[in-house]
């Protein structure tokens, strides 16, 4: 998940308008070897029994990248606004790399 890292480079200006979290579909010991592996400060939550998963809409379709795979979670990302209002929801295999479309719907709230 080198993605993190690319998140976690613009890691102060995620904090300065919300919290940034991770969930993955991974053993709580495998998300800590991917945290320290990337160096993210924020935290990662595991997922394993995809109970965070449907709540986001973000399960595998047929027709999404990697959607053959069965019923896991897609790559990607939501952003929830105060209110739980979800304002923006991408799959998105490189989401580390839109970090700064992600402030911008972050930021405007």
């Amino acid at each position: 998940m080198s993605q993190l890292g690319e998140l976690e480079k613009r890691i102060d200006e995620f904090q300065a308008v919300g919290d940034l979290i991770a969930v993955g579909y991974d053993t709580p010991e495998s998300l800590q070897q991917t945290q320290a592996g990337s160096g993210a400060s924020f935290p990662l939550l595991a997922d394993i029994e995809m109970t965070v998963t449907p709540l986001y809409d973000m399960q595998l379709r047929p027709d999404w990248p990697m959607g053959g795979m069965g019923d896991i979670p897609e790559m990607g990302y939501v952003v929830v606004s105060a209110d739980g209002r979800i304002k923006l929801q991408r799959v998105d295999l490189h989401f580390g790399d839109n970090a700064g479309d992600i402030l911008t719907t972050m930021q405007s709230e």
